[in-house]
């Protein structure tokens, strides 16, 4: 019962933690989302020192030794440490708001109370510092507490979490609740699509359901009517078409190179079995959204795929308006950037009169989340922001040199980061989801994970 709890105990309350903000987005404002993320991360912690999984033959006490050991000896960790603390004094760098000077009846934007420090409107800043925090809190349990089993664990927990979320979006909406319908709506001028969350859990439950089969977890393959279906449902319904068709042909990539691996490794007729359970937790995905949502919702979400044409109308010159002034409130502060939530303000300077018939109603954020990165966070921020990203990718570059110089064949799984990657950086040219705090977690998440799964004998060190 101890090893169980320490093998899954952990990875229960990481999923957990990953998948809080989207149960949480459509009823809470986000300095609550921020307090259960923080609180959660705590909790997180706390196992991650208490209950790592174990090795064949090790003691309790010896695991948590060897994790605290590897923990230590990580750079990974140590940025994070500095990422936290340069989010954390973002969060409390505010005052940024509009000024109207009664003398010269001019508007302007005021700075944040150190200017050369990045800073936040108003309470912006909570919910980047909470996802910076759980995001070293999931990336570190993943990389040095949980072993093998417990990662495909992990996968599966949180892809199964957030296609409940997303399976009872769709239900409140259906029967009427006004925050899911909302969500549902969507918001023209926002460019935040949860979608996108539920597009890259989608990878992770394909990959964890090859999980369930290679491990005989028989009770578990029932999940991926959350895991694959509700995701599927998820990215469809609260995702742009762009978003959805280009994670859609990711998953489909994914998909077939987890079928090839199974023809290998599933014994029997197993591999075949697995596509029929694939195939039909896809099909109850689309029967509950065709189900749950008027006729008249539907088609419009199918229709850009009926005709091809997945950019709305409007959105390249929405685009290339709020680029441009991206760019100029930019200029202005290169290295700190204008503070986070505070473009809202700076577009109202940068934009020319004729140009706002072009954009949607009360927009707050460029449709490009590369641009939206460096306006608000600045060359430091965004830097900032890349290290650990930077830092897990050379550990997935490494592992993979070496597994190709010892010619061996790794699972589906190490396919996850580099698909999920492709597609977000992709779709990151549109909208600007990547910066969305669950986008983040579980985007860190994958990294870890996928890069641990190059075979064991290939590693060295905790790196």
């Amino acid at each position: 019962m101890q090893k169980a709890i320490a093998k899954y105990g952990l990875a229960a309350h990481l999923s957990l933690l990953a998948v809080a903000p989207l149960f949480l987005f459509p009823f809470c404002e986000a300095p609550k989302i921020a307090t259960a993320m923080l609180w959660l991360s705590l909790v997180g912690a706390w196992w991650i020192m208490l209950e790592p999984s174990l090795r064949g033959g090790e003691m309790l006490h010896d695991a948590r030794r060897r994790v605290s050991l590897a923990i230590g000896r990580d750079p990974l960790f140590w940025v994070f440490l500095v990422v936290v603390a340069v989010a954390g004094l973002r969060a409390l760098n505010t005052g940024i708001a509009m000024s109207y000077d009664f003398e010269t009846r001019t508007w302007s934007v005021l700075q944040p109370a150190v200017s050369v420090f990045p800073g936040a409107f108003a309470s912006s800043g909570a919910l980047p510092f909470a996802a910076t925090v759980a995001l070293a809190v999931v990336v570190t349990g993943c990389r040095h507490a949980l072993g093998s089993s417990a990662r495909m664990a992990f996968l599966l927990m949180a892809s199964s979490l957030s296609g409940a979320a997303a399976a009872l979006l769709i239900f409140l909406a259906s029967r009427g609740n006004a925050a899911a319908s909302a969500v549902v709506a969507g918001n023209s001028g926002w460019f935040y699509h949860s979608g996108v969350a539920f597009a890259l859990y989608l990878l992770c439950g394909t990959v964890s359901l090859f999980a369930a089969f290679e491990r005989h977890w028989n009770a578990a393959v029932l999940l991926a009517v959350f895991s694959v279906g509700g995701n599927a449902a998820g990215m469809f319904v609260f995702s742009p078409a762009l978003d959805a068709a280009v994670f859609a042909v990711a998953t489909l990539l994914l998909f077939i190179a987890v079928f090839i691996v199974a023809c290998r490794k599933l014994r029997g007729s197993g591999e075949f079995r697995m596509v029929v359970v694939y195939a039909l937790v896809m099909v109850m995905g689309g029967l509950l959204v065709v189900a749950a949502l008027p006729d008249g919702v539907v088609s419009a979400r199918t229709a850009p795929f009926v005709s091809r044409d997945f950019l709305p109308s409007g959105l390249l010159d929405c685009r290339r308006v709020l680029s441009e002034a991206a760019f100029k409130s930019w200029t202005a502060h290169p290295w700190a950037g204008v503070g986070l939530g505070a473009f809202q303000f700076d577009l109202r300077f940068g934009v020319a009169a004729a140009d706002w018939v072009l954009l949607p109603r009360g927009v707050a954020a460029v449709p490009n989340g590369w641009w939206q990165l460096l306006v608000e966070h600045g060359i430091v921020g965004t830097v900032v922001l890349a290290l650990p990203f930077g830092l897990l990718m050379f550990t997935y570059f490494r592992r993979a040199a070496g597994c190709v110089r010892a010619r061996r064949l790794p699972g589906p799984a190490v396919l996850a980061a580099p698909l999920a990657l492709a597609a977000l950086a992709s779709t990151a040219f549109f909208d600007c989801s990547l910066l969305r705090a669950d986008v983040i977690v579980v985007v860190g998440a994958i990294l870890a994970v996928s890069a641990k799964s190059f075979p064991r004998e290939m590693l060295r060190g905790n790196g």
